[in-house]
């Protein structure tokens, strides 16, 4: 009896229609249209060499923490590609914070240059692959966290 619980299970998991995979945050979506995005973000305007298809919204806020910008990618067919979040540079430790409470401790890493420092997180969900970055050129810092879909599940390796 067991057995055939666990088999029908598995063929309803197999048989379910797929729906997109949440991306980063509440209320978004892989694959998700510019219209669905623009409800969920503000009215982004094109922006760079290829203004169908990447844009930029400002001055948002992620729950109750400001976001100067939010830059993403959109494809024509498959929707919303990527998502990049700039935080004020004191905001960091509470969003790396927030980030392995959810998703447990990253990959972690710095890399030194002439003209710049990075400090670089990464996060492999299996739906989503977050990187976070704090670049330290000249006096400027920055805060980055950049989202796209998940190509490699952690299970599978």
């Amino acid at each position: 009896m067991r057995a055939l619980l666990i088999g029908l299970l598995a063929v309803f998991v197999v048989i379910l229609p797929g729906h997109p995979a949440s991306a980063c945050v509440e209320g978004l979506a892989w694959g998700m249209p510019l219209e669905q995005v623009d409800a969920h973000l503000g009215q982004a305007k094109p922006i760079g060499d290829r203004p169908q298809e990447r844009f930029e919204v400002q001055d948002v806020m992620l729950d109750r923490l400001p976001v100067s910008r939010v830059t993403f990618e959109l494809s024509q067919s498959q929707g919303l590609q990527w998502l990049a979040y700039e935080f004020a540079i004191d905001d960091m430790t509470e969003v790396l914070a927030g980030l392995r409470a959810r998703h447990g401790p990253p990959l972690s890493t710095s890399v030194e240059e002439a003209d710049h420092n990075d400090q670089i997180w990464v996060w492999n969900t299996g739906e989503d692959l977050i990187t976070a970055v704090k670049r330290k050129a000249n006096e400027e810092q920055k805060f980055l966290l950049s989202y796209r879909p998940s190509r490699l599940h952690p299970q599978t390796l």
